[in-house]
């Protein structure tokens, strides 16, 4: 009874704590965003750029963390908004879609495939490969797509993040599969590579998840609802 009770006194107290915060004035409001590193860099900024238009003197604090971590701040009321890839449900959050990023070949424009306009997927069977860590959201759905068409590579570096992986293929390492909002820099410098795939399009799906009692302010209402329209 007291362990039920104790649970109920802390929920009410979070609640309350959020209808207070949420009664603050706009003047030095803060929204706090906890983004997987690709996100942050690649996706958000153009979104963060049209929320300054309507609320100037709201800071938006953006920092970057692994997904597991950006879970457990949002759950925690540690942050406000949490952007990940491949989201997954929980019934203490909300989720909502982001962006789906189109998902290409990439390459050193040293490698064969540099040539190409597009590549048949079965192409990359036995290739040395650049992968995410096992674990990793995006390396999973990586390796379905993979497994759909049967196709098997030679993983020969592992890392935790896109940048790693970006820099493992510009020195020819080896192949990969990115989002390729991430690469666009890359690609306009000449040192990487990108190559669609001629099979179908492939995706990587993105999300915005919040705590589902959070009560936000107008401004963080209104940041979620412009990341929800996608940049329509």
């Amino acid at each position: 009874m007291l362990y039920k009770a104790a649970h109920e006194i802390l929920d009410t107290y979070e609640q309350l704590k959020s209808e207070l915060n949420a009664l603050k004035t706009v003047r030095g409001a803060r929204i706090n965003v906890a983004a997987i590193f690709s996100i942050g860099m690649h996706a958000l900024p153009d979104y963060v750029k049209k929320f300054m238009v309507s609320y100037p003197n709201v800071n938006v604090s953006i920092d970057y963390f692994s997904a597991d971590k950006i879970y457990q701040m949002v759950l925690a009321g540690d942050a406000d908004i949490g952007l990940v890839a491949i989201p997954k449900r929980d019934k203490k959050l909300d989720v909502y879609d982001f962006e789906d990023e189109p998902l290409v070949l990439v390459c050193s424009p040293k490698h064969p495939f540099a040539r190409e306009s597009d590549i048949d997927i079965h192409k990359l069977q036995f290739e040395r490969f650049i992968a995410f860590d096992k674990g990793v959201p995006t390396r999973v759905w990586i390796d379905n797509i993979l497994l759909r068409y049967n196709i098997t590579v030679h993983p020969v570096m592992e890392f935790d993040n896109i940048e790693t992986i970006k820099r493992a293929v510009e020195i020819n390492s080896g192949i990969s599969i990115l989002p390729q909002p991430t690469i666009l820099q890359e690609v306009a410098n000449k040192t990487l590579n990108s190559v669609s795939f001629s099979n179908e399009k492939f995706f990587r799906p993105t999300g915005i998840i919040v705590r589902r009692d959070k009560i936000l302010a107008q401004a963080g209402r209104y940041f979620i609802e412009l990341l929800r329209k996608k940049g329509t």
